[in-house]
């Protein structure tokens, strides 16, 4: 398939922006200002850009056929993973963290690795419209921007845990301030929330235009209102009580798994009962 040749130099571009951005972080110096591999950060979001493009074509190649959405794991695997990959790049351009591309590119490999390995399931269904693309179109997003969100956490909890410690200096410079690490975390997941709340509710439309009843008591459906209520509830407390650290990390991840599991567990789980 000519898919997956887009995927395979996909593969190797992503591989190359990352040894770039290890390898600058492993050389920051005090002044990183005056460190010449900045210009490697350059190079490896340049790469990254060219590898975004070709992954985005074959998802869409995959994913949008003939005027069908493919909703197969191996399709959504692909779309899922170019969204989340195309808004950290989106982000990195005004944003400081292109550093977390040695997270986000690695992640986005292995999701790419194990969309070739996956058998396609013949899963695609017809379009109902230029709005039920658009409730799709949202609820991808939402879910790219909790998983920026959700990998931006683990980084912090990393940098914090660093500090406390005094140990791996480079990586601690590499990386933006705790408190800029913390305040791009929580707006990243107020716009993550914001747009899982607009999926939930247009959801809710589609239900009753399809299946004639406002809630489908769906794994999928009850694990994506838990994340929902998981997310709230971080939200509040961050406002409320200021919470912050150890505690609105386990949140932050808590909310992100159970929406991780409303899709894909749920998906996984269908399509091998499917083949049996």
């Amino acid at each position: 398939m000519y898919s997956s040749w887009l995927i395979y130099v996909a593969i190797a571009f992503y591989s190359v922006a990352t040894l770039l951005i290890a390898s600058h972080i492993r050389t920051t110096r005090p002044l990183p200002a005056q460190d010449s591999s900045t210009g490697r950060i350059r190079a490896a979001f340049a790469l990254a850009l060219v590898a975004c493009a070709l992954h985005a074509a074959a998802a869409f190649q995959v994913g949008y056929q003939s005027g069908s959405l493919n909703v197969s794991l191996h399709s959504m695997t692909l779309v899922v993973s170019a969204f989340v990959v195309s808004i950290f790049i989106l982000g990195g351009l005004a944003l400081p963290i292109r550093r977390l591309g040695v997270l986000v590119f690695p992640l986005t490999i292995l999701c790419l690795v194990f969309a070739l390995l996956w058998d396609e399931a013949p899963s695609a269904i017809a379009s109902r419209g230029k709005a039920f693309t658009l409730h799709i179109l949202i609820s991808i997003s939402a879910y790219a921007l909790l998983a920026i969100a959700s990998v931006q956490a683990l980084l912090y909890a990393y940098q914090e845990r660093q500090i406390k410690h005094r140990a791996n200096p480079a990586m601690l410079m590499a990386l933006p301030p705790l408190q800029t690490m913390e305040i791009l975390w929580f707006r990243l997941v107020a716009m993550g929330f914001a747009l899982l709340t607009l999926t939930l509710a247009s959801g809710v439309f589609f239900s009753q235009q399809i299946f004639g009843y406002a809630f489908a008591f769906k794994h999928h459906t009850v694990f994506a209102y838990l994340g929902w209520i998981v997310f709230a509830i971080l939200l509040y407390k961050r406002l409320r009580f200021g919470l912050r650290g150890a505690q609105a990390v386990t949140w932050t991840m808590g909310g992100f798994l159970l929406i991780q599991i409303g899709y894909f567990g749920t998906k996984i789980v269908s399509e091998l009962l499917a083949v049996q």
